[in-house]
Protein backbone atom coordinates (compact mmCIF):
# COMPACT_ATOMS: atom_id res chain seq x y z
CA UNK A 1 0.00 0.00 0.00
CA UNK A 2 1.16 3.51 -0.66
CA UNK A 3 2.06 5.91 2.10
CA UNK A 4 -0.82 8.05 3.30
CA UNK A 5 -0.70 11.74 4.15
CA UNK A 6 -3.25 12.42 6.89
CA UNK A 7 -3.62 16.17 6.28
CA UNK A 8 -7.15 17.14 5.37
CA UNK A 9 -7.71 18.07 1.73
CA UNK A 10 -9.13 21.45 0.87
CA UNK A 11 -10.62 22.95 -2.22
CA UNK A 12 -8.25 24.97 -4.36
CA UNK A 13 -8.61 28.68 -3.70
CA UNK A 14 -9.37 30.86 -6.70
CA UNK A 15 -10.56 34.21 -5.37
CA UNK A 16 -12.40 35.84 -2.51
CA UNK A 17 -16.02 36.36 -3.39
CA UNK A 18 -18.14 38.97 -1.79
CA UNK A 19 -21.37 37.50 -0.49
CA UNK A 20 -24.49 39.51 -1.03
CA UNK A 21 -27.00 39.77 1.71
CA UNK A 22 -30.69 40.41 1.31
CA UNK A 23 -32.04 43.15 3.51
CA UNK A 24 -35.11 42.29 5.55
CA UNK A 25 -38.42 43.77 4.41
CA UNK A 26 -40.10 46.04 6.87
CA UNK A 27 -43.86 46.57 7.04
CA UNK A 28 -43.79 49.21 9.75
CA UNK A 29 -44.84 52.80 9.17
CA UNK A 30 -42.58 55.16 7.32
CA UNK A 31 -41.55 57.01 10.48
CA UNK A 32 -37.72 57.00 10.45
CA UNK A 33 -37.49 55.84 14.07
CA UNK A 34 -39.91 52.98 13.45
CA UNK A 35 -38.36 51.89 10.18
CA UNK A 36 -35.38 50.17 11.82
CA UNK A 37 -35.11 46.35 11.75
CA UNK A 38 -35.36 44.56 15.10
CA UNK A 39 -32.07 42.64 15.63
CA UNK A 40 -33.65 40.33 18.20
CA UNK A 41 -36.13 37.54 17.48
CA UNK A 42 -39.71 38.12 18.60
CA UNK A 43 -41.03 34.68 19.48
CA UNK A 44 -42.57 32.92 22.44
CA UNK A 45 -40.51 32.78 25.61
CA UNK A 46 -39.96 29.45 27.29
CA UNK A 47 -39.57 27.86 30.67
CA UNK A 48 -36.21 26.15 30.71
CA UNK A 49 -36.16 22.61 32.06
CA UNK A 50 -32.50 21.61 31.73
CA UNK A 51 -29.11 23.27 31.46
CA UNK A 52 -25.58 22.00 30.91
CA UNK A 53 -23.07 21.52 33.67
CA UNK A 54 -20.11 21.71 31.31
CA UNK A 55 -16.38 21.27 31.03
CA UNK A 56 -13.90 21.70 28.17
CA UNK A 57 -10.31 20.71 27.44
CA UNK A 58 -7.90 21.01 24.54
CA UNK A 59 -4.38 20.03 23.53
CA UNK A 60 -2.89 21.50 20.33
CA UNK A 61 -1.15 19.07 18.01
CA UNK A 62 2.40 20.33 18.57
CA UNK A 63 2.31 20.60 22.37
CA UNK A 64 1.86 18.31 25.35
CA UNK A 65 0.02 20.84 27.52
CA UNK A 66 -3.67 21.58 27.88
CA UNK A 67 -4.83 25.05 26.94
CA UNK A 68 -6.56 27.54 29.19
CA UNK A 69 -10.31 27.43 28.58
CA UNK A 70 -11.00 30.82 30.15
CA UNK A 71 -12.33 33.41 27.68
CA UNK A 72 -9.93 36.31 27.22
CA UNK A 73 -12.58 39.05 27.16
CA UNK A 74 -12.18 39.72 23.43
CA UNK A 75 -13.50 36.42 22.10
CA UNK A 76 -16.44 34.27 23.12
CA UNK A 77 -14.62 31.28 21.62
CA UNK A 78 -11.49 29.43 22.75
CA UNK A 79 -8.79 28.43 20.25
CA UNK A 80 -6.85 25.17 20.36
CA UNK A 81 -4.40 25.10 17.47
CA UNK A 82 -6.71 25.28 14.47
CA UNK A 83 -9.69 24.07 16.51
CA UNK A 84 -12.05 26.42 18.28
CA UNK A 85 -15.01 25.92 20.60
CA UNK A 86 -17.50 27.63 22.90
CA UNK A 87 -19.72 26.48 25.76
CA UNK A 88 -22.80 28.00 27.34
CA UNK A 89 -25.41 26.89 29.86
CA UNK A 90 -27.66 25.88 26.94
CA UNK A 91 -25.34 25.08 24.04
CA UNK A 92 -21.99 23.73 22.92
CA UNK A 93 -20.05 24.29 19.70
CA UNK A 94 -16.80 23.14 18.12
CA UNK A 95 -15.06 23.91 14.81
CA UNK A 96 -11.96 22.42 13.22
CA UNK A 97 -10.00 24.67 10.87
CA UNK A 98 -8.86 22.75 7.80
CA UNK A 99 -5.09 22.39 7.99
CA UNK A 100 -4.54 22.06 4.25
CA UNK A 101 -4.65 25.84 3.92
CA UNK A 102 -1.21 25.95 5.55
CA UNK A 103 0.14 24.81 2.19
CA UNK A 104 -1.35 27.79 0.35
CA UNK A 105 1.28 30.47 -0.13
CA UNK A 106 0.26 33.97 0.99
CA UNK A 107 -0.46 36.48 -1.75
CA UNK A 108 -0.77 40.28 -1.78
CA UNK A 109 -4.54 39.89 -1.79
CA UNK A 110 -5.11 37.19 0.86
CA UNK A 111 -3.51 35.24 3.70
CA UNK A 112 -4.58 31.70 4.66
CA UNK A 113 -5.58 31.34 8.30
CA UNK A 114 -7.99 28.53 9.07
CA UNK A 115 -7.35 28.86 12.80
CA UNK A 116 -8.70 32.42 12.78
CA UNK A 117 -11.60 31.43 10.54
CA UNK A 118 -12.71 28.63 12.89
CA UNK A 119 -12.42 30.95 15.87
CA UNK A 120 -14.58 33.59 14.21
CA UNK A 121 -17.14 30.93 13.33
CA UNK A 122 -17.54 29.88 16.96
CA UNK A 123 -17.31 33.42 18.31
CA UNK A 124 -20.19 34.63 16.18
CA UNK A 125 -22.24 31.49 16.90
CA UNK A 126 -22.02 32.27 20.61
CA UNK A 127 -22.91 35.92 19.97
CA UNK A 128 -25.94 34.89 17.91
CA UNK A 129 -27.14 32.53 20.65
CA UNK A 130 -27.10 35.42 23.10
CA UNK A 131 -30.14 36.78 21.24
CA UNK A 132 -32.09 33.58 21.94
CA UNK A 133 -31.88 33.37 25.72
CA UNK A 134 -35.27 32.21 27.05
CA UNK A 135 -36.61 31.63 23.54
CA UNK A 136 -37.75 28.18 22.43
CA UNK A 137 -37.77 28.76 18.70
CA UNK A 138 -34.09 28.40 17.82
CA UNK A 139 -32.56 26.28 15.08
CA UNK A 140 -28.83 25.44 15.14
CA UNK A 141 -28.66 25.70 11.33
CA UNK A 142 -29.90 29.30 11.55
CA UNK A 143 -27.28 30.04 14.22
CA UNK A 144 -24.56 28.56 12.03
CA UNK A 145 -25.83 30.48 8.99
CA UNK A 146 -25.66 33.82 10.83
CA UNK A 147 -22.18 33.00 12.11
CA UNK A 148 -21.02 31.92 8.66
CA UNK A 149 -22.24 35.13 7.05
CA UNK A 150 -20.52 37.35 9.60
CA UNK A 151 -17.30 35.32 9.39
CA UNK A 152 -17.25 35.64 5.61
CA UNK A 153 -17.82 39.39 5.89
CA UNK A 154 -14.83 39.64 8.22
CA UNK A 155 -12.65 37.52 5.95
CA UNK A 156 -13.49 39.69 2.97
CA UNK A 157 -12.62 42.85 4.88
CA UNK A 158 -9.45 41.37 6.44
CA UNK A 159 -8.27 39.49 3.30
CA UNK A 160 -8.29 36.11 5.05
CA UNK A 161 -8.90 32.76 3.39
CA UNK A 162 -9.53 29.47 5.13
CA UNK A 163 -12.22 26.94 5.92
CA UNK A 164 -13.55 24.93 8.83
CA UNK A 165 -15.91 22.18 9.86
CA UNK A 166 -18.51 23.07 12.49
CA UNK A 167 -20.88 21.45 14.97
CA UNK A 168 -23.44 23.16 17.22
CA UNK A 169 -25.79 21.58 19.77
CA UNK A 170 -28.56 23.56 21.52
CA UNK A 171 -30.44 22.37 24.60
CA UNK A 172 -34.11 23.35 24.67
CA UNK A 173 -36.53 21.85 27.17
CA UNK A 174 -36.12 18.08 26.75
CA UNK A 175 -34.49 18.27 23.30
CA UNK A 176 -30.94 18.52 22.06
CA UNK A 177 -30.95 20.15 18.62
CA UNK A 178 -27.83 19.42 16.58
CA UNK A 179 -26.37 20.75 13.33
CA UNK A 180 -23.15 19.21 12.04
CA UNK A 181 -21.19 20.08 8.93
CA UNK A 182 -18.01 18.03 8.51
CA UNK A 183 -16.21 15.54 10.69
CA UNK A 184 -16.52 16.82 14.24
CA UNK A 185 -18.31 14.40 16.53
CA UNK A 186 -21.02 14.29 19.17
CA UNK A 187 -22.42 11.46 21.24
CA UNK A 188 -24.91 11.14 24.10
CA UNK A 189 -24.41 8.64 26.89
CA UNK A 190 -27.18 7.50 29.24
CA UNK A 191 -26.67 4.97 32.02
CA UNK A 192 -23.20 4.18 30.63
CA UNK A 193 -24.49 3.34 27.14
CA UNK A 194 -24.56 5.29 23.89
CA UNK A 195 -28.03 6.46 22.85
CA UNK A 196 -26.80 8.69 20.01
CA UNK A 197 -23.67 9.06 17.89
CA UNK A 198 -23.35 11.10 14.71
CA UNK A 199 -21.42 10.02 11.63
CA UNK A 200 -18.78 11.98 9.75
CA UNK A 201 -19.99 14.07 6.84
CA UNK A 202 -17.36 13.86 4.10
CA UNK A 203 -17.12 14.28 0.34
CA UNK A 204 -14.51 11.51 0.38
CA UNK A 205 -12.12 10.01 2.91
CA UNK A 206 -10.42 12.73 4.98
CA UNK A 207 -12.11 15.43 2.89
CA UNK A 208 -14.89 16.76 5.10
CA UNK A 209 -17.66 19.16 4.31
CA UNK A 210 -16.40 22.61 5.26
CA UNK A 211 -17.45 26.25 5.40
CA UNK A 212 -15.25 28.99 4.03
CA UNK A 213 -13.16 30.12 1.09
CA UNK A 214 -13.73 28.38 -2.24
CA UNK A 215 -16.13 25.86 -0.68
CA UNK A 216 -19.58 25.25 -2.10
CA UNK A 217 -20.80 23.82 1.22
CA UNK A 218 -23.15 25.97 3.28
CA UNK A 219 -24.81 25.59 6.70
CA UNK A 220 -27.92 24.33 4.92
CA UNK A 221 -25.90 21.23 3.96
CA UNK A 222 -25.54 20.33 7.64
CA UNK A 223 -26.76 17.08 9.10
CA UNK A 224 -29.51 17.87 11.61
CA UNK A 225 -30.76 15.83 14.54
CA UNK A 226 -33.20 16.31 17.40
CA UNK A 227 -32.62 13.98 20.33
CA UNK A 228 -34.85 13.64 23.39
CA UNK A 229 -32.68 13.93 26.47
CA UNK A 230 -33.06 13.16 30.18
CA UNK A 231 -31.55 14.47 33.37
CA UNK A 232 -28.09 12.94 33.83
CA UNK A 233 -27.37 12.38 30.13
CA UNK A 234 -23.74 13.07 29.24
CA UNK A 235 -23.04 14.87 25.96
CA UNK A 236 -19.53 14.50 24.56
CA UNK A 237 -18.57 16.77 21.67
CA UNK A 238 -15.19 17.15 20.03
CA UNK A 239 -13.08 17.80 16.99
CA UNK A 240 -11.92 14.80 14.98
CA UNK A 241 -8.82 14.74 17.17
CA UNK A 242 -11.04 12.98 19.71
CA UNK A 243 -13.06 10.70 17.45
CA UNK A 244 -10.20 9.75 15.08
CA UNK A 245 -8.26 8.42 18.06
CA UNK A 246 -10.85 7.00 20.46
CA UNK A 247 -13.24 4.14 19.83
CA UNK A 248 -16.63 4.29 21.53
CA UNK A 249 -15.50 1.81 24.17
CA UNK A 250 -12.48 4.03 24.92
CA UNK A 251 -14.80 6.94 25.60
CA UNK A 252 -16.92 4.82 27.95
CA UNK A 253 -13.77 3.61 29.73
CA UNK A 254 -12.98 7.21 30.66
CA UNK A 255 -16.54 8.14 31.64
CA UNK A 256 -17.76 5.17 33.68
CA UNK A 257 -15.30 5.55 36.59
CA UNK A 258 -16.56 9.11 37.13
CA UNK A 259 -20.28 8.53 36.61
CA UNK A 260 -21.36 5.57 38.70
CA UNK A 261 -24.44 6.50 40.78
CA UNK A 262 -24.16 3.29 42.83
CA UNK A 263 -20.85 4.54 44.17
CA UNK A 264 -22.33 7.93 44.98
CA UNK A 265 -20.11 9.78 42.53
CA UNK A 266 -21.24 13.11 41.12
CA UNK A 267 -20.47 13.47 37.41
CA UNK A 268 -17.76 16.10 36.93
CA UNK A 269 -17.63 17.17 33.26
CA UNK A 270 -14.24 18.86 33.56
CA UNK A 271 -12.62 15.68 34.89
CA UNK A 272 -14.14 13.69 32.03
CA UNK A 273 -13.06 16.14 29.30
CA UNK A 274 -9.51 16.21 30.71
CA UNK A 275 -9.37 12.41 30.75
CA UNK A 276 -10.63 12.15 27.17
CA UNK A 277 -8.16 14.64 25.66
CA UNK A 278 -5.20 13.00 27.40
CA UNK A 279 -6.22 9.54 26.27
CA UNK A 280 -6.69 10.81 22.69
CA UNK A 281 -3.31 12.54 22.86
CA UNK A 282 -1.61 9.32 23.97
CA UNK A 283 -3.19 7.36 21.11
CA UNK A 284 -2.35 10.07 18.56
CA UNK A 285 1.37 9.65 19.26
CA UNK A 286 1.38 5.84 19.41
CA UNK A 287 2.49 4.10 16.21
CA UNK A 288 1.82 0.63 17.62
CA UNK A 289 -1.85 0.93 18.55
CA UNK A 290 -5.06 0.81 16.55
CA UNK A 291 -7.38 3.78 16.07
CA UNK A 292 -10.64 4.62 14.31
CA UNK A 293 -8.68 6.68 11.78
CA UNK A 294 -6.41 3.75 11.00
CA UNK A 295 -9.42 1.46 10.54
CA UNK A 296 -11.11 3.87 8.12
CA UNK A 297 -7.89 4.42 6.16
CA UNK A 298 -7.39 0.68 5.70
CA UNK A 299 -10.97 0.35 4.48
CA UNK A 300 -10.06 2.88 1.78
CA UNK A 301 -6.97 0.89 0.81
CA UNK A 302 -4.61 3.44 2.40
CA UNK A 303 -1.78 2.61 4.76
CA UNK A 304 -1.82 4.32 8.12
CA UNK A 305 -0.46 2.93 11.37
CA UNK A 306 -1.46 4.03 14.87
CA UNK A 307 -3.30 7.17 15.91
CA UNK A 308 -3.67 10.44 14.07
CA UNK A 309 -1.77 13.52 15.24
CA UNK A 310 -4.11 16.45 15.37
CA UNK A 311 -5.43 19.27 17.53
CA UNK A 312 -7.65 17.71 20.18
CA UNK A 313 -10.67 19.55 21.59
CA UNK A 314 -13.36 18.07 23.81
CA UNK A 315 -16.48 19.47 25.48
CA UNK A 316 -18.59 17.56 27.98
CA UNK A 317 -22.06 18.67 29.05
CA UNK A 318 -24.03 16.92 31.78
CA UNK A 319 -27.76 17.54 31.49
CA UNK A 320 -28.84 19.05 34.79
CA UNK A 321 -32.12 20.49 36.13
CA UNK A 322 -32.18 24.26 36.23
CA UNK A 323 -32.32 25.45 39.83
Amino acid sequence: ASNFNSSKRTLKYHSSEHIGYQEANDNLSSHPLLNLPNPFPTTTTRKEIFIFNHGASGIPKHTDKTISTVCDGEWYSIDCGEDSFFRRHDSLGVADGVGGWRNVAPSPSAVANSALYSRKLMHYAYAELEKYDNIDDVNPVDILQASYEQSMRDCTLESIIGSSTALIAILRNDELRIANLGDCGICIIRHNSFIFRNEEQQHSFNYPYQLGSASNDTPKDSQTFTVKIQCGDIVVMGSDGIFDNLFDEDILDEIIPFSCPKRGLQVEPQIISDALVWRAKTVSEDLHTTSPFQSRALCEGLYHQGGKKDDISCLVGVVTPKK
